[in-house]
């Protein structure tokens, strides 16, 4: 052989180097930067592993994701939602971790919060990167220039302040409202809470019936609709709004309150770092409540090494993975045994989603849920349809209590 051929032969460690494609949205969210060292410090502990992170919107992932299901190029590791789980088992994207996690230390599982233990069709489909449950986030500045000493803790004393903080001629408003269609994740902001605080619930699991149309839930519509209409003290535009816009509007400086995940403390860090704002738990109804919700990570039935992406997947939702992400993102960490931290407990800005979720009525039903992201989408057409007039709450609430449990009654 030449000189020239043996130069151009792989070296061990290249050839034996395997990659996982992880397909997520956090990338910007978070910035490049610390991707970076996510990707240097996995590497580092799996040296035989390359990770190539491969950032897409947020806004149409779950519908790029089935495309590239049925075009075979889905990435090794799909980060979900968690309302995209039991739909994308049961269109066959991403395979049971059961057998996998079988082989873990006790503790690895043992310290995943048991919100992430729901299992679809009795299997184990994802693992958490992050957790965290909708809070209220307020801006300092807004509420002492309107003379308000702190946030609302009820109801009554949100429509209160709420018509203090709104100024339209100023284009100063309380919230964004956010009853756009995409994502359907809207819903789980101002709607799902607000049903919950009203001693309501979404689904009955022993009849397997959608039941927010109980007066509880029309109550609580009716509620939301009366700050919106009546009230204004909505950026304008409730329809077209979504998560985008509630956190632009936020980090503007002009809206005084915004309910968001533990997510949006990198969101807005990235939007606007010197925002004066703190967070709080939700306002409370007749009870507490909030939904509990969390970025996941599953193993794409597509992927090329199901090894190496599980050594990811493990390593991103163990103790080393969920302390970096949580330190360097702003996340709430899934696992207690990071979560049970000091550096966590002394992290102010944390203490009102610990709060929250720790209170009655904090659920996360989407993961047991068939076609979540379709049943999200018939309870924001129905919201609307409250808030343009076309429908009373009852009503509303009524034919979209009918199709949830057709979706449920077909999925059995």
């Amino acid at each position: 052989m030449t000189l020239a051929s043996l130069l151009t032969l792989p070296t061990s460690s290249q050839a034996q180097q395997k990659e996982v494609r992880w397909g997520q949205w956090k990338g910007t969210e978070v910035g490049e930067k610390f991707m970076s060292e996510l990707k240097a410090a996995f590497e580092k502990d799996n040296p035989g592993i390359k990770l190539v992170p491969v950032d897409a919107p947020f806004t149409g992932f779950h519908d790029r994701a089935i495309v590239q299901h049925q075009a075979k190029k889905l990435p090794d590791v799909l980060m979900v939602q968690v309302d995209w789980v039991a739909e994308f088992a049961d269109l066959g994207m991403i395979d049971a971790l059961d057998e996998r996690i079988a082989k873990e230390p006790k503790e690895f599982w043992d310290n995943i919060p048991k919100t992430f233990h729901q299992a679809w069709r009795g299997k184990q489909f994802y693992l958490p990167v992050e957790s965290g449950a909708v809070a209220l986030f307020w801006n300092t500045d807004l509420f002492k220039a309107a003379g308000l000493s702190g946030p609302p803790k009820t109801w009554d004393e949100f429509a209160e302040m709420a018509r203090k903080l709104t100024n339209p001629d100023k284009r100063q408003f309380a919230i964004t409202g956010t009853l756009q269609g995409e994502p359907p994740t809207n819903m789980t902001y101002e709607i799902y809470p607000l049903m919950l605080q009203a001693g309501a619930k979404l689904i009955d699991a022993t009849t397997n019936k959608a039941v927010f149309n109980s007066p509880e839930g029309v109550a609580a519509v009716e509620w939301y609709v009366e700050r919106i209409n009546k009230d204004k003290i909505s950026v304008p535009g409730v329809l077209s709004n979504g998560e985008k816009e509630k956190r632009a509007n936020f980090a503007s400086g002009n809206v005084a309150m915004m309910l968001e995940g533990p997510w949006g403390i990198a969101i807005q860090k990235q939007l606007n770092p010197k925002l004066n704002y703190e967070i709080a738990p939700l306002p409370t109804g007749k009870a507490a409540g909030t939904m509990v919700r969390g970025s996941l990570n599953t193993l794409s039935s597509q992927a090329q090494d199901k090894e190496a992406a599980w050594a990811f997947i493990s390593w991103m939702s163990g103790p080393r993975g969920i302390e970096m992400w949580a330190k360097g993102t702003g996340a709430f960490p899934a696992r207690t045994d990071v979560a049970n931290q000091d550096w966590f407990k002394e992290r102010k800005e944390f203490q009102a989603f610990v709060t929250q979720m720790g209170r009655s009525n904090a659920e996360s039903p989407f993961l047991v849920m068939p076609n979540a992201v379709q049943m999200n989408k018939i309870m924001t057409t129905e919201v609307q349809n409250v808030v343009q007039g076309k429908k009373s709450a009852k009503q509303a609430l009524d034919d979209a209590a009918a199709e949830w449990t057709k979706i449920l009654a077909s999925a059995k």
